[in-house]
């Protein structure tokens, strides 16, 4: 989701949801407010920690979204 969802230089500054679906996509506010965050590649400790921080919220938040989806 992380990946699909970034922008990448070599696809002319687009993410690949917003060339496979023709929009951007529409994240919870609580991982949207963490994916929006610059994080620093050069840095092994600081993308570990990122990478942790991330995985948690989207175990927490994608069992609310399995959830809402089922009573639907």
């Amino acid at each position: 989701m992380g990946y699909k969802m970034s922008i990448h230089d070599y696809l002319s500054h687009f993410a690949i949801y917003f060339l496979l679906f023709g929009r951007h996509p529409i994240p919870p506010s609580s991982i949207f407010t963490q994916m929006d965050q610059v994080v620093d590649l050069d840095s092994l400790a600081i993308w570990v920690t990122i990478i942790a921080k991330r995985a948690t919220l989207f175990k927490r938040v994608m069992a609310m979204a399995m959830e809402n989806l089922s009573i639907a």
